[in-house]
């Protein structure tokens, strides 16, 4: 399906969503969107593939193909257009790439055979993960790439692994990292400071996935948070449940991610749904294509007094479809 479809969710809630389809395949999922409503993600096509889509209104959803190999995704959109993520490079390797008005730009690795791009700046700067050579062949890094040809390898807390999930227009950095004892902490990692631990809501684990140009970093630690220089970590709550996540910040404050409903589905299993929390305070509830769950991965910046936010959502048959919810902020 590549046309688009709006239905509406809560009446409570300024939003609509739309099914942005599939490359031919039963499942897909959007990872990012730019004010522009363009969208980014991965598909599976007729033949069973994960493929990088970009999704446009009035073209709707097309094969980025970034790579020669058969797997490739797609991961963020900036302003500009320019889109990164990761592809088979058909030499039993997968690459971070730059897809940068039409030509795709192999990024390359920090030794090892695998690399994937999570993040791109207005700047074009890049940050995501790769294997490292040597020893530790099978150990994941974070790294930075500030500008074109020199992947930083940005370390790690005192463990092994460490992945960068966003980069502001600042080049700062957030992810997560094992610590001295592998427990998965939340990062900021800066140009002059390098990697700091952002610490937990009182829990063994934390995982930082978007930051703003306020250098307002949100992510996950059972609940959803929030931390910035004046309050660091702050719990964010959830619909009703017992956990939520929080996967991306605009500059204006508003926060999307994912939380249980305190709702339990068909299968027993608790619901989770996709939420937008505006700068207010204010959690609401996105709703679904009519199915059980959703998840929103990012949001844009304001555009004319709209939002976009992006994600997947069940429908009524349970398949799992990238969506766009189109959110008007009042006033």
């Amino acid at each position: 399906m590549s046309a688009s479809h709006r239905s509406p969710v809560a009446a409570s809630t300024d939003a609509s969503i739309w099914e942005l389809g599939t490359l031919g395949g039963a499942v897909s999922q959007a990872k990012a969107v730019n004010r522009r409503g363009h969208v980014v993600g991965t598909s599976r096509d007729s033949l069973g593939r994960s493929r990088a889509f970009l999704w446009k209104e009035g073209s709707g959803i097309v094969d980025l193909r970034p790579s020669t190999g058969v797997n490739s995704s797609a991961n963020d959109i900036n302003e500009l257009g320019d889109i990164v993520g990761g592809g088979d490079t058909g030499f039993a390797a997968f690459h971070a790439y730059l897809l940068s008005e039409g030509t795709s730009f192999d990024l390359g690795t920090l030794g090892g055979n695998e690399s994937e791009a999570l993040a791109v700046n207005r700047r074009g700067q890049v940050a995501g993960h790769g294997r490292i050579g040597g020893g530790g062949a099978l150990t994941k890094h974070a790294f930075f790439i500030a500008e074109p040809g020199r992947m930083l390898d940005l370390g790690t807390l005192g463990g092994a692994t460490s992945i960068a999930h966003d980069v502001n227009d600042l080049g700062e950095v957030v992810g997560f990292s094992e610590t001295t004892v592998g427990q998965p902490h939340a990062f900021l990692w800066t140009a002059t400071g390098g990697m700091r631990d952002l610490g937990t809501l009182g829990g063994a684990a934390s995982m930082a996935l978007g930051i703003n140009n306020r250098s307002e970093v949100v992510g996950g630690c059972g609940h959803a948070f929030l931390w910035s220089e004046p309050a660091g970590i702050v719990d964010l709550g959830t619909l009703g449940g017992r956990t939520s996540c929080a996967s991306d910040i605009n500059d204006l404050g508003c926060i999307v991610g994912v939380s249980q409903t305190g709702q339990a589905d068909r299968r027993g299993l608790p619901v989770t749904h996709a939420f937008l929390r505006t700068p207010d305070g204010t959690m609401v509830d996105l709703g679904t294509l009519g199915g059980e769950h959703s998840s929103a991965a990012a949001v844009s910046e304001e555009e004319g007094g709209t939002l976009w936010v992006a994600g997947h959502s069940h429908d009524a048959s349970a398949r799992l479809c990238a969506v766009l919810w189109a959110v008007r902020l009042r006033s």
